[in-house]
């Protein structure tokens, strides 16, 4: 249904997305004379329902 002076918009959706997370782990042993690094990488997906509503006049 539009108003008098302009035009109504509805949105309604489902937003997917993801989360990402990085860990990079640098370590030595000076001792025996080694180092290296790790890296570990974690990713969760999500959705999020949205409704969105705007009115323009």
């Amino acid at each position: 249904m539009s108003p008098d002076c302009g035009h109504l918009y509805e949105l309604a959706a489902d937003y997917k997305g993801s989360a990402t997370a990085t860990w990079t782990i640098a370590w030595t042993a000076p001792a025996l004379g080694d180092s290296g690094t790790l890296t570990e990488t974690r990713c969760t997906p999500f959705t999020v329902p949205a409704v969105g509503v705007q009115a323009f006049n």
